[in-house]
């Protein structure tokens, strides 16, 4: 028996106005709770306040990389002793075996490139977190 799905608070951290949309349009029709940040500072800010499942993240952003932002979320969760870290998925044009290494050694989980179809990120979300809520037709 299929358990029941799990819908998620994501963030969505992004400088782009057109990926943001696409990102939070893609999750928010699956019945996901979805917020957006500007930039890592405020992806950080915002994931701290609200503790979020998931952030899909852009590398390359002002004022703070996905790649520091990511290790201010790890740390912070590592201070709060947190028991369930979210999932950190990389949102980046680059696609070098080297941007992956370096994504996954600043904390996040995996990696996808733009652009990204929604079947791909979907198909990854669903295997970083089993219980990911979508609709079984997609």
């Amino acid at each position: 028996m299929k358990s029941a799905p799990k819908f998620l608070k994501i963030l969505v951290i992004e400088d782009n106005l057109i990926n943001q949309r696409l990102a939070s349009t893609l999750f928010s029709r699956l019945g996901h709770q979805v917020d957006v940040a500007m930039n890592g500072l405020l992806g950080v800010e915002l994931f701290k306040e609200k503790k979020h499942d998931l952030i899909l993240m852009d590398i390359q952003m002002p004022v703070m990389t996905g790649l520091e932002a990511a290790q201010a979320i790890r740390e912070h969760e590592k201070n709060e002793k947190e028991q369930k870290p979210a999932v950190i998925i990389a949102v980046t044009t680059f696609n070098h075996y080297t941007d992956r290494e370096n994504c996954l050694r600043s904390g996040m989980n995996d990696h996808i490139s733009k652009p990204y179809k929604p079947d791909e990120i979907l198909s990854l979300v669903s295997r970083l977190i089993p219980d990911f809520g979508m609709p079984d037709h997609m």
